[in-house]
């Protein structure tokens, strides 16, 4: 009988150590590629491996890599399918479009793999790919990124693509397929801010002084689990996906996969306020740079800055319009989320332009159907997300206030403590300075002292006089008069164009975080401080989605 219920016991104590086995997160460096978007390493095939560039994006959750036959594909290495030993051709001709841009091309099921740091790969095998073949003016596939991660969760089945895709197809699907007791797959994003300014062309354009910026670290992509040490737990602000949304995203697009609902916005321009008090529908990419809003609401915003105007400028040509502000022009954006307000100031919002101009990164569509907003990696780069995306239920994306970094804490200590140690410094040389001049003036005193001594025992000794000797001035000695007297590896080299036998050993980016949450209100050319406030009344409730069930290894 004891022996029964202790192999029972065993038994359920050893189920649930598995079913709480959370898997191991892994960090995905992500860096600048020439064309200014995040980038990170994604190697194709089983065996006769492919390197490439893959740029991400939460609007879809299709994966595409530029293939050999795309005529319209430059500056960036294409995809051989015949090189494969993996790769398994679909039917389907699949027509996708990603804001200004679009691309058509074939399918295909390859194997593929996530280079993290510290050697590590997540591979990902049996992925539905879309192999572009053409590619509009406005170009996803150039400049040394070869692909585009779809984050989009494909929960809806859909057919827009001009293929039946599913939930499966994308890479969450074939994650549970693979892990079959596992309920959450759950990561987070931690970006800093993108050096892209709007420009004329249908080419993204960097901002003065930004280009020696390409191949470093833009932030890191916490793969299975969010870095919990990088944001404040007890302040995210949750919320789910939306779904069935029918209308009010931009033509010739699909609704995004991960669409939630926030609570408003305000901006603040001098003394002048202006805002939106009802939920708005927003979109949180990475693909995209800036900010993006209904043109009557970015007019709202602009005509309160004094001396802006409207240009053509755009991040997304022929899709939406910039303005440029005067240089000095100080200027808030507040998202509203819940209790919390998450800000990005001037030193984020206005651009200089290097020729005595600057322009907002606030833009606005100019197709007046379009009522939901884009939040990019610039007000990305302001603070944590967390996306969550379930085997079953509503998929939610949590908005968390950054920490302190760690290297900040370093920094603020070294200053500390060089300050103490300075002072201590300081007052050891006055110290040794007091007695010196102390000793010095002791030593005079008592020399002094014996000096009149002397003279007081010549004075009274009667010497005999010699009438017509002349007569010696005792001239006692003085003072003495002597003184006191201190890269990340590139995405693309040589990750890029290689066939790899092996993992590639691909160090995570470094990079500093700031420490002040103010900071100068001139205008950037490439913010590197994040300038993020908030406030909050109480603490968000988080939704019962962290844990996770499975096997005790790690997921692939």
């Amino acid at each position: 009988m004891f022996s029964s219920r202790a192999h029972l016991l065993l038994s359920l104590c050893a189920s649930y150590a598995l079913a709480f086995t959370p898997p191991a997160r892994v960090n995905v460096p992500l860096f600048l590629s020439p064309a200014g978007r995040p980038v990170m390493g994604v190697g194709m095939s089983t065996n006769n491996v492919q390197n490439f560039n893959f740029t991400l994006t939460t609007s879809l959750g299709y994966t595409t890599v530029a293939g050999k036959s795309c005529q319209d594909c430059s500056d960036t290495p294409l995809y051989d399918v015949s090189l494969s030993d993996s790769a398994k051709p679909l039917s389907g001709q699949p027509s996708v479009s990603l804001g200004d841009s679009g691309y058509q091309g074939t399918l295909i099921k390859e194997d593929c793999k996530l280079y993290a740091s510290g050697g590590q790969t997540w591979n990902y095998p049996n992925q539905t790919i879309i192999v572009a073949s053409n590619q509009s003016k406005n170009s996803i596939f150039d400049k040394d990124i070869s692909g585009l991660l779809g984050l989009g969760t494909l929960k809806n089945p859909t057919d827009a693509a001009g293929f039946s895709a599913s939930f499966d197809d994308g890479i969450y699907g074939q994650y549970y397929i693979r892990n079959p007791d596992a309920t959450n797959f759950t990561f987070g994003m931690d970006l800093k801010p993108s050096p892209v300014i709007p420009g004329n062309g249908s080419s993204l354009t960097i901002g003065p002084g930004a280009k020696s910026l390409g191949d470093s670290g833009v932030g890191t992509l916490h793969w299975l689990q969010p870095d919990s040490s990088a944001y404040q737990t007890d302040k995210v602000q949750w919320r789910p996906v939306q779904i069935g949304i029918t209308t009010g995203y931009l033509a010739n697009n699909t609704q995004p996969d991960l669409t939630v609902q926030l609570d408003g916005w305000s901006a603040a321009i001098g003394s002048n306020n202006v805002g939106v008090s009802q939920p708005i529908l927003v979109n949180v990419d990475p693909y995209h740079p800036g900010i993006y809003m209904p043109m009557q609401e970015a007019r709202l915003i602009h005509d309160a800055i004094s001396g802006s105007e409207q240009t053509t400028l755009s991040t997304m040509p022929g899709q939406t319009v910039a303005w440029t502000v005067p240089c000095n022009t100080q200027l808030q954006f507040a998202v509203i989320i819940g209790e919390q307000r998450f800000t990005v100031d001037q030193s984020i919002l206005i651009v200089d332009q290097g020729d005595g101009t600057c322009v907002s990164i606030i833009e606005g569509f100019t197709d007046s159907s379009v009522t939901q907003y884009i939040f990019g990696q610039n007000f990305m780069s302001q603070l944590y997300l967390i996306f969550n995306i379930p085997k079953s239920g509503i998929s939610s994306v949590g908005f968390a206030p950054r920490t302190v970094s760690s290297t900040t804490s370093r920094d603020i200590g070294a200053i500390v403590g060089g300050t103490v140690g300075g002072v201590a410094g300081v007052v050891a040389l006055g110290l040794l300075a007091f007695y010196l001049i102390r000793r010095r003036q002791d030593n005079t005193f008592f020399k002094r002292a014996a000096e009149i001594e002397e003279e007081h025992k010549v004075a009274s000794t009667v010497e005999p006089y010699t009438f017509g000797q002349n007569m010696v001035a005792h001239d006692p000695r003085g003072f003495d008069s002597s003184g006191l007297a201190s890269p990340p590896a590139s995405a693309h080299d040589p990750l890029l164009g290689m066939h790899d036998a092996g993992p590639v050993h691909l160090p995570p980016p470094t990079y500093e975080e700031a420490s002040e949450a103010g900071g100068s209100s001139a205008p950037r050319g490439y913010p590197r401080d994040s300038k993020m406030t908030y406030t909050t009344a109480s603490p968000p409730v988080s939704p019962n989605q962290t844990a996770f069930s499975g096997s005790g290894s790690s997921a692939v």
